[in-house]
């Protein structure tokens, strides 16, 4: 089996949803022995793995849209040289016309499209025509293909829903003493965001749930872990509130160290609005924590309302403080919910399992003549 998937990004240390599920699912799938031909923008990390062979483009920074242009002639190239049997797009409105273009010429070629969220793109008016004529599309939330059904009048049968997994090695670990003391959390109620710093993950919100909190309890603390446009905000907000001393800000960590973070929190948070199928809350269920998260999304996907943690009211601070408290408050439901996260996660969400998935319906695919594959053939 011969796959191409051409890709504006696929760093081993993306903190990018999507792109870490491709990381994981082409890596998973080269170590298969399945070749894994990828097209990168020039320069660009990628994972080394047997059996993954990266061709570079000649330009490393330009509009998405036009990825489109620079991509077409290296998917000739690359499939005069290996033969592509299956042609994996990254969220499809990057290369809609590529694709497009290239499955007329060599119409043998099936296409998979990949959707981590849905948004309507600019080009609605081909959208319709060009979901159908895909050979498959693989999302990874139930929310997702629902959405992609409704707007584009789509067989169920013909999109196959994988959820992301977590690595293996995340797992409860004690608090580690010297990041305790690094951080000064020591007897600290510690709540944990990880995630871009964007309006879409919300990260302001948890402040105004903080100011709720420390009306009660001062020993409160929030990790805001990761990066982005609002990173002064959080700060400039925080201490408007006065609540600089109940927040750290840390740079985001990559593989294994992320054992020490998650494993320094009690519970948590993930406010955000909008996500395909987020990967960070199962992370911290790996680890043994509660999530606590809106009620939206792809939420109840991920976590049991008042099993593994809460799905709360959006943007409700009155919803979000009662649950903070209804496990802080409590230490055998804070015992109680992780240890609960924590079996869903190794048991539901496993990397393994998901690349298994793709493997088995890339093969049927590629050896049926009569399209589309459901998840449960």
């Amino acid at each position: 089996m011969n796959i191409c998937s051409p890709q504006l990004g696929l760093s081993p240390k993306s903190i990018l949803g999507g792109e870490v599920f491709d990381v994981e699912i082409l890596s998973g799938l080269a170590k298969k022995g399945i070749r894994v031909d990828v097209i990168l923008p020039k320069g660009l990390p990628h994972p080394k793995v047997p059996n993954l062979k990266v061709t570079y483009l000649p330009i490393a920074h330009f509009p998405a849209l036009l990825f489109n242009v620079f991509a077409l002639p290296y998917l000739f190239k690359v499939n005069i040289k290996n033969k592509i049997q299956i042609l994996r797009l990254h969220q499809p409105q990057f290369l809609f016309a590529a694709a497009f273009i290239f499955k007329l010429c060599y119409r043998e070629i099936k296409t998979v499209a990949v959707y981590h969220q849905f948004h309507e793109s600019n080009f609605s008016f081909l959208s319709r025509y060009l979901n159908n004529y895909w050979d498959l599309i693989v999302c990874d939330s139930n929310v997702v293909k629902n959405k992609l059904i409704k707007t584009y009048n789509l067989k169920p049968a013909k999109i196959l829903v994988v959820h992301n997994g977590v690595p293996t090695y995340l797992k409860p670990t004690k608090k580690n003493p010297q990041m305790v003391k690094k951080y000064n959390i020591q007897n600290k109620l510690v709540l944990l965001f990880m995630g871009l710093f964007i309006p879409r993950k919300n990260p302001l919100f948890l402040l105004d749930v903080l100011k709720r909190l420390t009306e009660e309890n001062k020993n409160i603390v929030i990790l805001f872990l990761g990066r982005g446009p609002l990173e002064s905000k959080i700060i400039a907000k925080a201490k408007e509130m006065k609540l600089s001393p109940n927040i750290r800000i840390i740079k985001p960590v990559f593989g294994k160290d992320k054992i020490k973070i998650h494993n320094l929190a009690d519970i948590f948070v993930h406010p955000s609005l909008d996500e395909g199928f987020a990967l960070t809350p199962l992370e911290a269920m790996a680890c043994g924590k509660p999530v606590i998260m809106n009620d939206t999304h792809s939420a109840r996907e991920a976590i049991d309302d008042k099993t593994t943690g809460f799905i709360c009211k959006v943007n409700d601070i009155d919803s979000w403080a009662s649950a903070i408290n209804s496990l802080s408050k409590n230490p055998s439901n804070l015992k109680k919910y992780g240890n609960s996260a924590r079996i869903k996660a190794k048991t539901e969400f496993n990397w393994k399992k998901s690349v298994d998935m793709h493997y088995k319906v890339f093969k049927n695919l590629i050896s049926s003549e009569r399209g589309p594959i459901s998840r449960h053939e």
